[in-house]
């Protein structure tokens, strides 16, 4: 299953959703404004690796990712809601040539080797 095959309508499934949302607290967009990037076109990568590990390890798109729109300057623009795992996998998959991405992938690695 690709994010771009959750298209889903029943009732059930549309409930499952909500529930769902309630644990989608970040946005792609803020991972752009942290380190600088253009837009969110820029994490394009990441975003496809961090979904396909979700895969791999077949945990559901839908519980950790979700396409949005939001209003920036006067436009709506394609945004992502993800859940602090997908947030995360976001971080580690994203260009470590950025100082930021950089700093918060060692910062990460850290934090779990002490939480060992």
């Amino acid at each position: 299953m690709t994010i771009e095959n959750t298209n889903l309508n029943s009732p059930l499934e549309r409930f499952m959703d909500s529930i769902a949302d309630r644990n989608l607290t970040y946005y792609a967009s803020d991972l752009v404004h942290l380190t600088g990037c253009e837009s969110i076109d820029a994490l394009g990568a990441a975003l496809r690796r961090a979904t396909e590990v979700c895969n791999c390890m077949h945990i559901p798109l839908r519980e950790n990712f979700k396409v949005v729109f939001r209003p920036q300057n006067g436009e709506l623009v394609q945004d992502w809601r993800l859940s602090p795992m997908a947030y995360m996998l976001l971080v580690l998959n994203s260009d470590a040539h950025n100082d930021v991405v950089a700093h918060l992938q060692v910062e990460m690695v850290k934090r779990a080797l002490n939480q060992e």
